[in-house]
């Protein structure tokens, strides 16, 4: 059987600045546990910078990773997944970045 990791970097504040809602976490949290049975959580801040239109934007973000099995029904859910978390998080772009594991 074939893994794949996929680690969700989200933001800790929207973009004006302001903190993100604890429940958004929670809710995605819940969307990907219930799916999957697990994930982790790694909420040390990891600090991000990036250049929208001219605009530089500091940024501190924490991640979210889960390892599932590799399938396009799994993949699937990650695209979808992205688009609720851009309109949840109020973000131009959310990074989800996946590769191949192995389980040993």
């Amino acid at each position: 059987m074939s893994f794949r990791r996929y680690e969700i970097t989200l933001p800790t504040r929207y973009n004006d600045g302001q903190p993100i809602e604890p429940e958004k976490y929670l809710i995605t949290r819940r969307e990907i546990g219930g799916r999957f049975g697990a994930l982790t959580l790694l909420p040390q801040p990891v600090q991000g910078e990036w250049t929208y239109q001219q605009a530089h934007y500091e940024e501190t973000n924490m991640r979210i990773i889960a390892d599932v099995e590799d399938t396009p029904e799994n993949t699937e859910f990650f695209i979808q997944l992205k688009q609720r978390l851009k309109q949840r998080f109020q973000q131009l772009e959310i990074w989800i970045v996946s590769y191949e594991i192995r389980i040993v």
